[in-house]
């Protein structure tokens, strides 16, 4: 089977994504996967550095204007708006020349260059692959208008990492049996020593002040470092935001008093993400919308408890080894926190209860495993359904992998 990833190439939490299931891919099948990629947009410290996930020789990259979206004069506004539509759609052209060749095309839906715009335009493109879409983000432009969402009619196969995103789609009108429900991956480290952790970890996603629940997470800290005084620990954050967002956390953790007690590691690699998750005593996720099922997994992998609210796949990923929070509720967050620090009987119970979730439905040979099925599965039924779509012998030869692609 020939596939091709489209996805974010840096040393992203898309990027680890990317080359993670690309690994466990070629594992399993013994295949080689192509992996298309260009520069998208961001602004994140990762992606303006041109950090490439794995060497550059080893993607179909190619570089391509974005125009901004800041304009100095009110007429120049419409001007880049159009320029930013005239890039997105060649940008999705190339996309598709590039991965042409493949029985099997992969799209993984961010923002920018990997946004709804892009996605669109490129299952617009005439192709006899079968086309999958992992929807990793919404945007405000499908967001905006509903109707724009018909264009997922014409993947093959959809995947999300939880039920709230699928049921997100499916109120976007996003026909349901298409939608397939793939959790997030991880790798799985040597488990490390319960001795030796200290502090509390937060993962802060693309738009840390946005649905993560860093407001809560501050005021919980707050009230540790009431009642636990010296011996109350550290909050350490990380993420993929920039360093706007992150001015505006920093201001945030200032004016309710904890800035002196939380450490900002910002946009790290998966290899020190796993050293900082191994050697922590508590992961608090209290997010009220986005995604955290990247954290969750680390901390189910690291046999670290986390304490969260039961949103942004977050009982998917941990299952019943959550420690449930309510959303928007500082004091809960803070209890429940405490109870953990003092007893390490009870965390090393849930991190044990976590790890063999982790080894049983989040490692990356489980994720490979799954995905591979609906490839399959959506190659079969693009198959069965070419006559009707009038193909020719050649055309489904190809879509069975039997023709010259």
């Amino acid at each position: 089977m020939h596939v091709t990833l489209i996805c974010c190439p840096f040393k992203t939490s898309f990027g680890w994504y990317a080359s993670s299931l690309k690994a466990a891919i070629e594992k399993r099948t013994g295949h080689k996967v192509q992996w298309v990629a260009s520069n998208c947009g961001c602004g994140t410290p990762m992606a303006q550095a041109r950090r490439f996930q794995v060497p550059r020789e080893q993607y179909d990259y190619f570089e391509m204007l974005i125009p901004g979206d800041v304009a100095k004069q009110t007429w120049e506004r419409p001007l880049r708006l159009a320029a930013r539509v005239v890039f997105t759609y060649l940008k999705a052209r190339r996309y598709a020349r590039l991965s042409r060749d493949a029985e099997v095309v992969h799209f993984h839906q961010i923002l920018n260059a990997y946004g709804a715009k892009t996605l669109f335009h490129w299952l617009n493109q005439p192709s006899t692959a079968t086309r999958i879409v992992t929807v990793h983000e919404l945007d405000r432009y499908q967001l905006e208008d509903p109707k724009r969402n018909r264009a997922y009619n014409r993947a093959d196969g959809i995947i999300v990492h939880c039920e709230d995103m699928k049921q997100q789609l499916v109120q976007l009108n996003v026909p349901e049996d298409k939608i397939h429900i793939v959790l997030h991956g991880t790798d799985l480290p040597v488990p490390s020593p319960g001795n030796g952790r200290e502090g509390i970890v937060f993962y802060g996603g693309h738009y840390l002040t946005h649905g993560k629940g860093v407001e809560t997470a501050f005021k919980a800290m707050r009230i540790i470092k009431q009642r636990m005084g010296t011996n109350a620990p550290k909050l350490t954050i990380h993420g993929q935001y920039g360093m706007d967002l992150k001015e505006e956390a920093v201001q945030l953790a200032e004016s309710i008093g904890v800035a002196n007690d939380t450490m900002w590691l910002d946009d790290i690699p998966e290899e020190d993400a796993l050293r900082l998750y191994q050697h922590s005593q508590v992961c608090v996720l209290p997010f009220t919308a986005s995604f955290a099922g990247l954290a969750a997994s680390l901390a189910a992998a690291c046999e670290l408890p986390v304490v969260a609210t039961r949103k942004a796949g977050l009982p998917d990923h941990l299952g019943d080894a959550g420690v449930w929070i309510e959303e928007n509720n500082p004091e809960q967050l803070a209890s429940k926190t405490m109870e953990l620090l003092s007893d390490s009987r009870l965390s090393q119970e849930i991190g044990s209860r976590l790890r063999k979730r982790a080894e049983e439905h989040l490692s990356w040979e489980r994720i490979a495993d799954r995905t591979l099925q609906v490839y399959e599965q959506s190659m079969k039924k693009k198959t069965a359904a070419a006559p009707s779509l009038g193909w020719g012998r050649r055309e489904r030869a190809i879509v069975e992998g039997h023709g010259d692609s």
